[in-house]
């Protein structure tokens, strides 16, 4: 474990974001103190789970997993410089409104019931910008969050402030969550849209957990503040041996939060008429040991770039949708990006 990580330790981490290594960085909703994960000689493995360590897994599907055998980061003199440029361009609001009118098309056909919308937004750093402060002022301010600083050769460098379990427990008690529908914090009723959101996430994950969980339980509807913005919630707890989980990995990501309803024909027109090249963005992530897993779907992120991040944020379309409320939408959960930027500066 790192705790009260100086100097050093920081000029080393933002060092090895530039060099041809991986390693994560993480800190649990709750804990004070951070932890550091890396393999004695830098590299990742196609094959996760084999063994104590760190997994990132993308969108798409693909996944690595970084050993656990140094518990604080080296010296990053052993491996050479890596270079690493964004694939696209940033969303236009051009693109996001074609693909909103595209989206919602499909919604109103019938084809799916919901279908998230993904965007991603470029801001500059300034010159003295350090990705290991940056880390610092997430875990400051989001507190309740899982926080995140992934980097791989393969993906590059990410920050993640996540509010969002996808599978946490040890031994034989196990838990998730289904969130959805975002809003300012007020004292107000939510309104349909988000309530019919969120129960196609909740509905999703009992039909899946139902033939796999023992005792499921499953909670009251709830708010879950999330920085500025907060989420409904439904909770889910459950008993099932460790032999099930990875079964139950195959089946739960993506849920409806970061696809749409139904998953398999979301998917299918995301694939046909993508948003974004989601890469890491609404994958999942999280420290894996022989008895106990945390992964958490990989939200509030950004990509790390010499000079300057990309921010990812994304909205549930449904029927009743409006454009310029999910564009606004977007804007709000990446504030908290833009909060941990503003942090990363000396």
């Amino acid at each position: 474990m790192v705790a009260g990580m100086n100097a050093t330790i920081g000029e080393r981490i933002d060092a090895l974001c530039r060099r041809q290594c991986a390693f994560a960085l993480y800190r649990l909703p709750g804990t004070d103190e951070a932890a550091f994960c890396m393999a004695a000689d830098g590299r990742t493995e196609e094959s996760p789970l084999s063994r104590d360590g760190f997994v990132v897994a993308s969108f798409e599907g693909s996944s690595l997993f970084i050993p656990s055998e140094l518990d604080a980061p080296p010296a990053p003199d052993q491996w050479e410089e890596m270079q690493h440029s964004p694939e696209e361009e940033p969303t236009s609001r051009n693109k996001y409104s074609t693909l909103f009118h595209l989206y919602s098309s499909f919604i109103r056909k019938g084809t799916v019931r919901k279908i998230v919308l993904a965007r991603t937004a470029d801001t500059s750093v300034p010159a003295d910008f350090s990705v290991y402060r940056a880390f610092c002022a997430a875990c400051h301010q989001n507190p309740a969050a899982f926080k995140a600083l992934v980097h791989t050769p393969r993906y590059g460098t990410w920050l993640f402030c996540t509010p969002e379990q996808l599978l946490t427990g040890s031994n034989d008690c196990w838990q998730t969550m289904a969130l959805a529908g975002t809003r300012i914090p007020n004292t107000l009723p939510w309104d349909t849209k988000n309530r019919r959101e969120q129960a196609l996430v909740t509905d999703f994950i009992r039909l899946v957990l139902t033939p796999l969980a023992d005792e499921l339980e499953e909670g009251e509807l709830e708010n879950l503040r999330a920085g500025r913005i907060e989420h409904l919630c439904t909770r889910f707890r459950w008993k099932m041996p460790m032999e099930r989980v990875h079964q139950l990995l195959e089946q739960l990501p993506p849920t409806p939060a970061v696809c749409g309803s139904p998953v398999v024909d979301a998917r299918r027109i995301l694939q046909q008429y993508p948003d974004i090249k989601r890469s890491c963005y609404a994958g999942y992530l999280g420290p894996w040991e022989s008895n106990s897993i945390q992964f958490y779907v990989a939200l509030r992120c950004m990509q790390i770039f010499p000079g300057f991040c990309r921010l990812y944020a994304g909205g549930g379309l449904m029927p009743d949708s409006v454009e310029e409320q999910e564009w606004q939408e977007t804007e709000n959960k990446m504030a908290c990006m833009r909060q941990a930027i503003s942090g990363g500066g000396s």
